[in-house]
């Protein structure tokens, strides 16, 4: 077909005894977030100080992750004027 000189290298072939590590923890992460999702569906009433909302408990974890990641970039960025 191609190049007779020209050979691909060989793949690695897996062999009867080893485990696919890889799968198996991408499995076990989509069946944890599965359960966060169908556990934290319950609604929830939220004052958010200005105003109330009824949302998913579950939109709230994720907003105050984000709220968390936001501060902490913010919080690094003073930090390190700060030292300059």
């Amino acid at each position: 077909m191609g190049d007779p000189g020209h050979q691909r290298p060989a793949q690695p072939v897996e062999q009867k005894g080893d485990v696919p590590w890889r799968l198996i923890v991408f499995a076990a992460l989509a069946v944890y977030a599965i359960l966060i999702v169908l556990l934290n569906r319950k609604q929830v009433d939220v004052s958010f100080v200005f105003f109330s909302a009824e949302i998913s408990l579950l939109v709230l974890i994720l907003l105050c992750v984000g709220i968390g990641f936001a501060a902490g970039y913010l919080f690094e960025g003073f930090r390190a004027r700060r030292k300059s």
